[in-house]
């Protein structure tokens, strides 16, 4: 997996930002091949585009990219020998300037990067699913112009890595991971209350109570804090707070809430897994 990172890291995107760049680059590259490559704006285009789709034009309206930094992304994927560069019109009648095409190394690099994303929000995850399952099979076969017939090695990188059946299955993991995390989350924080609170009840020091806490487990930064430093560090009407009220709420207010959106998207992903399932099991 390391050619997939480092590609990822060489684009120069912060990871949500990665996932949306690189299926512009693909759809870019099928969407030009008639007119001898893609322009820089086109790369935007599509990037806006599916960033439409997820809605993030409304959760993250900051989000975009300009001319530039598309610029500097394919000159440094034709530094690395992913894409090609020419200027001029292939084409007659299409506007003169730099257009670019993928090679075999940039189609199998870009769609492997697009596929590797871990632990990917679900609208990102359900994405790429609906990107490999609408334009794969259009990526590999667009060669018209200086674009070249991708080599039978390339296409099985491309077929294996935009495989959507397979991307779904490993949002499957995703969401399952994620939700016996926060079921953990939520038990272990009404557990710590209810003891916190049956020792407290019976007078017992709080640094004892912090310290039969901290031997109960399942707190997950313990490597990086154990939580009797973090609690005992705290002032003592927060430190009051957290033993009585605090590690309860969050499982209430935050960590239940949670798991049951978990819950629903992991259902969603079975859903989605049978209907595409059947449609690979139908005829025609």
């Amino acid at each position: 997996m390391a050619r997939n990172s480092t590609l990822t890291a060489r684009l120069g995107y912060i990871d949500t930002q990665a996932t949306f760049v690189q299926a512009a680059l693909l759809a870019a590259h099928g969407a030009g091949a008639r007119a001898g490559g893609f322009r820089v704006s086109d790369v935007r285009f599509f990037f806006l585009l599916f960033t439409n789709w997820v809605e993030h034009d409304v959760t993250r309206p900051s989000q975009d990219i300009d001319l530039t930094q598309v610029r500097r992304t394919l000159e440094r994927l034709v530094r690395g020998g992913h894409a090609e560069a020419s200027t001029g019109a292939a084409v007659k009648g299409l506007p003169r300037g730099r257009r670019y095409v993928l090679t075999g190394e940039g189609l199998g690099s870009l769609s492997e990067g697009l596929a590797a994303r871990e632990r990917a929000p679900l609208e990102e995850a359900l994405f790429v699913v609906c990107f490999a399952a609408s334009y794969r099979d259009a990526v590999l076969s667009r060669v018209e112009g200086r674009a070249r017939a991708p080599s039978p090695a390339v296409r099985r990188r491309v077929e294996r890595a935009l495989d959507p059946l397979r991307l779904l299955r490993e949002a499957q993991r995703t969401s399952a991971a994620v939700l016996a995390d926060l079921e953990e989350r939520v038990e272990s924080g009404l557990r710590y209350e209810a003891k916190a609170r049956e020792a407290l009840a019976r007078a017992e020091p709080e640094a004892d109570v912090v310290r039969a806490l901290e031997a109960a487990g399942s707190y997950q930064l313990h490597r990086v804090r154990p939580l009797g430093e973090v609690l005992l560090a705290l002032p003592e009407d927060l430190r009051k707070f957290e033993l009585t009220e605090g590690m309860g709420l969050r499982s209430r207010l935050l960590f239940a809430p949670l798991a049951e959106r978990a819950r629903a998207e992991h259902a969603v992903l079975e859903r989605l897994e049978a209907r595409l399932t059947a449609g690979k099991a139908a005829p025609g």
